[in-house]
C-alpha cells in the first residue's frame, strides 16, 4: 500500500489549478479594458462635445424643449466692439484663411473674442449687432447676416484628452487579454499599442467633434472603431510574439 508523502494542504485554503489561473488572468484583463473604454465613451457622450450639437437642440422656452428633457438653445444679442486680422491674414498678405477675430460684448457675460471666417470678418463692422447661440452655457455659434462661425467649447479639449487616455488604456488592456502572454519583454510592445490607440482616439474624437453627426450614432461609431482597433492591435501583438 503506497502512502502519500509531502506536506498536507492547509485546511480551508483554495488553490486554483494552473490552467484556470492562466485562463482567468487574460479574461480579467479584457474585462478591465472593456470597462475602461466604456467609461471613456460614456464620458464623451455625457459631455457632448460635438460642435454642431446645438443645431438639432430645441429652443429654450418652447414646448419641444419642455417635453424633450434635452439641453436647449437660447439666442442673445451682442455688439461687436473690436475686430482684428492676425498676422498673415487677408488676400494682400497671401493667406486669406489665417485667423480673423471679432470681440463681442453682451449683457449676460463679459466681452469675448471669437474666431471668424474671412467673409464674416469683411462684412461685419464695429458696432454691428450679432446673434449669439448659447448652448449648455457656452456660446456655440456667432451669426451675422448670412455668416455663421461655430465656436468649440474650451472644455472640449480637456474632455477629449481624458477620453483619449481611457480609450488608449482600454485598448492596451483588452488586446493584452486577447493575446495573452506574460508582460515581461512584451511591455514595450503593449505600451506602443496603447500609444497608437490613444493617438487614433484623439484624432477620431476631433473628427466626431466637428462632423455633424446625429446623437444616434455618437456612440455606435466610436464603439465600432474601438472594436476594429482592438482586433488589429491583438493581431499585431500575436504575430509579433517571439517563436518558442
Amino acid at each position: 500500500m503506497n502512502a502519500r508523502t509531502g506536506k498536507p494542504e492547509p485546511a480551508g485554503r483554495l488553490r486554483l489549478p494552473g490552467a484556470v489561473a492562466r485562463s482567468l488572468t487574460p479574461a480579467l484583463l479584457f474585462l478591465a479594458g472593456l470597462v475602461t473604454t466604456t467609461l471613456g465613451f460614456a464620458w464623451f457622450a455625457g459631455a457632448d462635445v460635438r460642435v454642431h450639437a446645438y443645431r438639432t437642440a430645441p429652443v429654450c422656452g418652447t414646448a419641444a424643449a419642455h417635453g424633450s428633457g434635452a439641453h436647449c438653445v437660447r439666442h442673445e444679442r451682442g455688439t461687436v466692439t473690436a475686430k482684428a486680422a492676425h498676422a498673415g491674414a487677408g488676400p494682400s498678405a497671401g493667406d486669406p484663411e489665417a485667423e480673423h477675430t471679432v470681440t463681442v460684448a453682451r449683457e449676460a457675460a463679459p466681452p469675448r473674442t471669437f474666431s471668424v471666417g474671412a467673409a464674416f470678418y469683411a462684412d461685419v463692422e464695429t458696432g454691428a449687432t450679432v446673434d449669439l447661440t448659447v448652448y449648455r452655457g457656452h456660446v456655440a455659434a456667432i451669426t451675422y447676416r448670412e455668416h455663421r462661425a461655430d465656436t468649440p467649447s474650451r472644455s472640449s479639449l480637456a474632455v477629449l484628452l481624458g477620453v483619449t487616455a481611457l480609450v488608449g488604456l482600454g485598448v492596451t488592456l483588452a488586446s493584452h487579454g486577447l493575446s495573452w502572454s506574460r508582460l515581461g519583454p512584451s511591455a514595450a510592445r503593449f505600451a506602443a499599442v496603447g500609444a497608437v490607440a490613444a493617438v487614433l482616439a484623439f484624432f477620431g474624437g476631433l473628427a466626431l467633434m466637428w462632423i455633424p453627426l446625429s446623437p444616434d450614432v455618437l456612440l455606435p461609431v466610436p464603439v465600432l472603431l474601438w472594436l476594429i482597433v482592438t482586433a488589429a492591435a491583438t493581431a499585431v501583438v500575436r504575430n509579433d510574439r517571439p517563436s518558442r
